[in-house]
């Protein structure tokens, strides 16, 4: 190629650049419903190609997979909605007992009246608090219907179209100058690879957990002789909050020992929490993840662990996929880049 035409396709790789920053900035405050929905588009074609294998009917297998997605976000966001007064009055209720609970403990122990209503305005003002913050978030249920739009809309055009945007991508990578062309083959390559054991290891860990919880709150019940119930379900919403990040266990199994110190079980309280914290919290954090990550995409668990962990803390929702897979990709393109440039 001539040097007046490998200049040519630089230059214009850079406006493309400077295009795709401009785009992404554009598209920033809904990077998360972006992201999110190029992972779902991700295992939706993983599930329509199974499904496709078993009914051989591409059209049908397309339009159960689109059913099942806008299916669950709107019954998703419906139960939100439609039960927002009840999750108002059951906080207050909560409260209240808790309150009470405080007090008599207080007068049983004989402390000062001021220590009580210190305690007392303490409570209240934690009440108003969180009333405070589910009012709010119900105010923004506008916003969140725009990026579940952008989410479900983003999912489903990828989802049908992503085959076609790979291959014009590829495409694209043919036609640039080869030292470019070099880079832009490995970093597709690595990003496919990765995002396959993102996956897989989320939903691996997930499955895990779900199992665990649910042994774990029948040996609790045995414990406390007493049966915890719906344990199944308590069991599957573990497993689906194990794929959000880091605290999101904790909405299951904080306000189930929650309810049950308040309403006079105090052992199983305390065990739920305990297990809870220690099995569904750090366990999975420190240990599950990182192996069955380190051994799907063969790589030290120190990096699966900096991923999983400061990828959410650090970007928010987002972080789930991006934090493993920028780690991961810096890593594989520094340790690559002398093999890419000399061949």
């Amino acid at each position: 190629m001539s040097g007046g035409g490998l200049r040519f396709k630089r230059e214009t790789l850079g406006v493309a650049m400077l295009l795709c920053l401009g785009s992404l900035y554009i598209l920033y405050p809904f990077l998360d419903a972006v992201v999110l929905a190029i992972a779902t588009s991700y295992i939706l074609r993983f599930a329509h190609n199974r499904m496709n294998n078993k009914i051989d009917n591409n059209f049908l297998s397309s339009l159960i997979i689109i059913t099942a997605v806008l299916g669950i976000i709107s019954a998703g966001l419906y139960t939100f909605i439609n039960n927002f007064t009840m999750l108002l009055s059951a906080l207050n209720s909560l409260t209240g007992s808790f309150e009470q609970l405080v007090v008599n403990f207080i007068e049983l122990i004989d402390l000062p009246a001021r220590f009580r209503q210190n305690t007392e305005s303490l409570i209240n003002t934690l009440s108003v608090y969180l009333n405070a913050r589910l009012r709010n978030i119900f105010e923004g249920v506008p916003g969140l219907l725009i990026h579940l739009g952008i989410y479900a809309v983003t999912s489903i055009y990828l989802y049908k179209d992503g085959g076609k945007i790979e291959d014009k991508m590829m495409e694209i990578i043919e036609n640039l100058p080869e030292e470019e062309r070099k880079i832009s083959t490995s970093l597709v390559e690595s990003i496919n690879y990765i995002f396959k054991g993102v996956f897989v290891t989320q939903f691996l860990v997930a499955t895990i957990l779900g199992i665990i919880a649910g042994l774990g709150f029948y040996a609790i019940s045995m414990i406390s002789a007493s049966p915890i119930p719906l344990i199944p379900i308590w069991a599957g919403l573990i497993a689906i909050t194990a794929l959000l990040p880091l605290i999101a266990n904790f909405m299951v199994y904080g306000p189930l020992g929650g309810y049950y110190l308040l309403t006079g079980d105090p052992v199983k309280g305390s065990l739920i929490l305990f297990f809870g914290f220690a099995i569904l919290q750090i366990m999975p954090e420190v240990f599950l993840r990182p192996y069955i990550g380190s051994k799907h995409m063969n790589e030290h668990p120190l990096i699966i662990f900096m991923g999983f962990l400061a990828g959410p803390l650090t970007l928010g929702l987002k972080g789930v996929v991006l934090g493993p897979l920028i780690l991961i990709l810096t890593k594989e393109f520094v340790r690559d880049y002398a093999t890419l440039v000399s061949k």
